[in-house]
């Protein structure tokens, strides 16, 4: 079976900021990573990690101290409209409405509002916004912001969409839904997406990849494929397994052996 192309990479990989000594203060240290296009990455690590500048880092928002980033095979310089990314906070802006918001990206490339309208509308209908598409931001809930704020990134079709912990601020019950809506999403368009989080359930119910990035500094110490669908069931034993596991790899900052691993409640399943 013939690999899809790798989209969005980095090679060796570190970024350090000043710090209060006149020295400096190693973020991530040698991250080398590639993504697929069509993937749903998830990237795991614990709060202050260096998670989220691996985001900005892969996104054009910041600079690198060494190493490299590469965007179709080719060194990113920056930010590219066809790199979408959502913060934590919605970043929306309060003076447009829903549709506004959502067409933004097609203004800032100068295209007229008449060739643009109807892709408006189609991502408003898919997003469930249509009730909503002449409020503004602060007339809306929290899901529905961010619902405004992924459709803004996804209405230019981007290569790549990034999320930066889109739904920490979330109570449980909203998150979930979110968490459902954004792999319906993800199904639909099959856009190469990257999620940030710090929370374990998520990370597993989301990707068809999970990145654990440990810290002091910020490096890769795991990888694991959760394609299957039963990642998809967070009460599903194998599901079960794989959270335990990778909370004692975030407790721990490391690698760990194989009794701790899920593959041996597969293993066991499947007997």
């Amino acid at each position: 079976m013939n690999q899809m192309p790798t989209v969005l990479s980095c090679q060796h990989l570190c970024k350090s900021f000043p710090s209060d000594r006149k020295g400096e203060t190693v973020v991530l240290a040698d991250v080398n990573l590639g993504i697929r296009q069509g993937d749903f990455v998830t990237i795991l690590g614990q709060s202050g990690g260096g998670k989220s500048t691996l985001l900005k880092l892969l996104g054009g928002f910041i600079s690198s101290s060494s190493g490299s980033v590469l965007f179709h095979d080719q060194p990113l310089k920056g930010i590219t409209p066809k790199i979408g990314m959502v913060f934590q906070e919605h970043n929306l802006y309060p003076w447009m409405n829903v549709e506004q918001n959502i067409g933004f990206g097609f203004k800032v490339r100068g295209e007229q509002l008449r060739n643009y309208r109807h892709q408006v509308r189609d991502m408003i209908e898919q997003m469930g916004l249509l009730h909503a598409r002449r409020l503004y931001p602060h007339q809306l809930s929290g899901g529905m912001r961010q619902r405004v704020a992924i459709a803004r990134s996804l209405a230019v079709k981007p290569d790549v969409l990034l999320l930066d912990e889109p739904f920490s601020a979330l109570d449980i019950q909203l998150r979930r839904r979110l968490q459902d809506f954004l792999l319906s999403i993800w199904h639909d368009t099959a856009t190469t997406t990257l999620l940030v989080t710090h929370n374990v359930e998520e990370a597993i119910l989301l990707g068809q990849r999970l990145i654990v990035v440990g810290d002091r500094p910020g490096r890769i110490i795991e990888e694991v494929s959760i394609a299957a669908s039963e990642f998809r069931n967070r009460y599903h034993p194998i599901f079960l397994a794989l959270q335990r596991h990778l909370e004692y790899v975030l407790e721990h900052n490391s690698t760990v052996g194989s009794e701790h691993r899920p593959e041996q409640s597969i293993s066991i399943l499947q007997n």
